[in-house]
């Protein structure tokens, strides 16, 4: 189908109801809507017919169109569109709270204009053409991966381990049927051990698959990023862009995600994964910032979400023997640590965001750009940042710190948020850290109860500022350092932003 072809959509037939061949409706298909418009019986009156008979469903809320031979008579065949609807919800909650919830629906349509099958069969994959295009170009994408790649599978990998074992029953109960309905093509690798997708990526040809996706919670997608910056031809890999089925207990890179298009996040599991399932679906490309960073052990280590350093990377690591607790897991460790919090001393040199900067950095990443010549303003750990201000940006913040977090993106779990003000392409990082002083246990109870929505924010104690690179320096030789939820050596750490580097199966917000 040409390009220009698709620019001018405009179908109309008429269908009939598949199981009352009497109720008939045309069907008429433009590149943003399709309406349903139920045929009066002309025997009747007029005056007495429904004044509304035509229902208009935008092509953003199909997810996939599917066409079959009729059951009933050999010669008709069926169309059904398969939808994902944002409706009020019927129970007494959200008739009180005017709540959404998101729905799936299908409506089936019967065709039978020709007397034979074949021609009505003909006609009805113009239609499955049509529609399937249409959904197409709503995600914006270049027409190349409209036409050449969009039969390519997507790498699905899958965490035996992950949500509390049942990630694989999960994926193929709620996800494999809404794939199907949507001929989203995939392949399925299921992890063998700790470190199997990042060697599995790290040898993939890139040119084979259409993007991948991680069904697990966010340490699987550490894992595959750093695969991916491990490989020659990283910055072709980069541009491959990555899904999240979230099947653990944080799943904070779908949150941001979806936070991102403004849809309502799903509150349970089973509908946060379809709603995750049909977003993937039908994604568009997105970017995303990351942070490049440097460990005391010589590692450099590219993070999507957040380095941690205090009482949150405490809750991160010590809660890992409460996984099977889901995201409670953190609550309970964080009472413990509130009720117990330990005293990090050290300072964070930092360099300040500056949108008028003339050294943002611009990631001009060619072939010969290497992974240790992306950072712009990073020293070697063992040599001293200058802060004097009448020769450098950099500043200085002096401990005792009781929390100290540095982030990418606005959440770190479905149920916490970090930095409300954050997007996917904020172009810095966010630093945010409470000091000790004052009731430092009564300061930490109010900051982690405003988490979910982000109002700790709203106290004076939690300080924060957007920053372009940052080192921290601890005084003391043990404590957690947490990079994504993963726990890396103890000592001096230092970081920079990288602005939009990498891509994701994410949607952006509706005009409507």
């Amino acid at each position: 189908m040409a390009q220009e072809e698709l620019k001018s959509i405009d179908l109309e037939d008429i269908f009939f109801h598949y199981r009352h061949s009497s109720q008939q409706y045309i069907l008429k298909l433009s590149l943003t809507n399709l309406s349903i418009v139920t045929k009066q019986d002309e025997n009747k009156n007029k005056s007495s017919s429904s004044v509304n008979n035509t229902q208009i469903i935008p092509i953003d809320d199909i997810y996939g169109c599917l066409c079959m031979k009729s059951m009933k008579n050999s010669n008709q065949c069926c169309l059904t569109f398969y939808l994902y609807i944002l409706k009020r919800s019927h129970t007494l909650s959200g008739i009180v709270s005017k709540k959404y919830d998101f729905h799936r629906i299908q409506h089936t349509f019967m065709y039978g204009k020709y007397n034979d099958y074949e021609t009505n069969y003909a006609e009805i994959m113009r239609w499955h053409r049509h529609v399937t295009y249409a959904i197409y170009l709503r995600r914006n994408l270049p027409f190349d991966i409209m036409t050449i790649k969009r039969d390519k599978r997507a790498l699905v990998f899958v965490n035996p381990a992950g949500g509390a074992g049942k990630a694989y029953r999960l994926v193929m109960e709620h996800v494999a049927g809404i794939w199907s309905e949507a001929e989203f093509n995939y392949h399925i690798v299921i992890t063998e051990y700790a470190g199997h997708a990042r060697e599995y990526v790290k040898t993939i040809e890139l040119n084979e698959w259409s993007g991948i996706i991680l069904a697990s919670g966010d340490g699987l997608i550490y894992e595959v990023i750093n695969g991916l910056f491990n490989r020659k031809d990283w910055q072709e890999a980069l541009t491959l862009p990555i899904g999240h089925l979230p099947c653990g207990s944080g799943n904070a890179f779908i949150t941001n995600i979806i936070r991102h298009s403004k849809q309502p996040i799903e509150t349970s599991m089973e509908k946060f994964l379809v709603q995750s399932a049909i977003l993937i679906a039908t994604h568009q490309v997105i970017p995303f910032d990351m942070a490049v960073i440097d460990t005391c052990d010589g590692q450099r280590i590219f993070s999507f979400l957040s380095i941690a350093w205090g009482i949150m990377a405490d809750v991160d690591y010590e809660s890992e023997k409460y996984r099977f607790l889901g995201e409670t897991r953190f609550t309970v460790e964080a009472v413990k640590r509130i009720l117990r919090p330990r005293i990090y001393n050290g300072y964070i040199d930092y360099l300040p965001y500056d949108v008028t900067d003339d050294t943002v950095q611009t990631n001009q990443i060619t072939s010969n750009t290497t992974t240790n010549g992306l950072s712009e303003h990073l020293l070697p750990l063992n040599e001293p940042i200058s802060i004097d201000p009448t020769t450098s940006k950099w500043r200085r913040i002096d401990g005792p710190f009781a929390h100290v977090l540095i982030t990418s993106k606005a959440a770190l779990s479905k149920g916490s948020i970090s930095t409300p003000q954050s997007t996917l392409t904020d172009g810095y990082l966010t630093l945010q850290f409470i000091r000790i002083h004052g009731s430092i246990r009564l300061n930490l109870a109010k900051a982690f109860t405003k988490l979910s929505d982000g109002k700790h924010f709203n106290y004076d104690f939690v300080e924060w500022m957007p920053i372009r690179a940052f080192r921290i320096v601890p005084s003391e030789t043990n404590g957690n350092m947490m990079i994504d939820g993963e726990k890396v050596p103890y000592g001096p750490i230092q970081g920079e932003v990288l602005p939009s580097i990498a891509r994701c199966m994410g949607k952006q917000p509706r005009n409507d």
